[in-house]
Parts: structure tokens; sequence; C-alpha cells
């Protein structure tokens, strides 16, 4: 991690804050991607009553079968973005994983109890 990763941003309004949509997400699958830049996953999101979106990410370290069926903090208005031949709908959240490159981003994603239902928002 940079030096500079560890300097706070600048500060943002709430407001601004507010903007950012921010739900609770059951993992369906999460199978690897092929084709992209860094190790992927293909994460196929349950998100109640807002249906289903897919969000490609830096989760490869972590074994598919421990992140189906969890539930996890996904932004979704992010618009979409191009990760190699796959679109992501969706950004779930993440800590940098431990066992990371120096030169990748892998991630521990943001776990939520189980008892929140996939669409609640999350503040």
């Amino acid at each position: 991690m940079a030096d500079t990763d560890l300097a706070p941003k600048s500060q943002i309004t709430f407001g601004k804050f507010q903007n950012v949509d921010l739900r609770v997400a059951r993992v369906i699958s999460a199978g690897l991607a092929e084709g992209t830049r860094h190790p992927c996953r293909v994460v196929r999101l349950d998100l109640g009553p807002l249906g289903e979106r897919t969000s490609v990410g830096q989760f490869a370290l972590n074994d598919e079968a421990d992140l189906v069926g969890r539930t996890v903090v996904a932004c979704v208005n992010l618009g979409t973005r191009e990760m190699g031949p796959y679109v992501s709908q969706a950004l779930v959240l993440g800590a940098p994983h431990p066992d990371s490159p120096p030169d990748q981003d892998q991630a521990l994603p943001l776990y939520v109890d189980g008892a929140a239902r996939p669409g609640d928002r999350v503040f």
C-alpha cells in the first residue's frame, strides 16, 4: 500500500455522501473471470427488489464457496464499467487483502450480518 493511501481524502458534505447508493446484496455466484488485466471474480448479486446485478472485482484470493450466500455491501449507482470482456454494474466494497500482490488491489469484501435483507439501504 502506498503512503498516499494512508492520507485521508478531502472532506465532502453529508449531502454528497447521501448521493452514494449503498445496498445490502447477497452473493449468488462468484466465478473467476477470464481475460481481465488482474485476477478477478464475476460476482452475481441479489439486490432483492432492485433485481440482480453483476460486479467484477479483485476478489480472486477469496474462495467462491466462502463468498456465495454471504451478504455484502455494494454501491449500485456508479453506472457501468467495462472490466475486460465483462460489464460491472455495481461495486462490492472491500478492504485490502493481506496477501494481495503489490501490483494488484485484491480485496476482502465487507460483509453484513445475515439478518440484513438484500436491497436494504446501508447508512
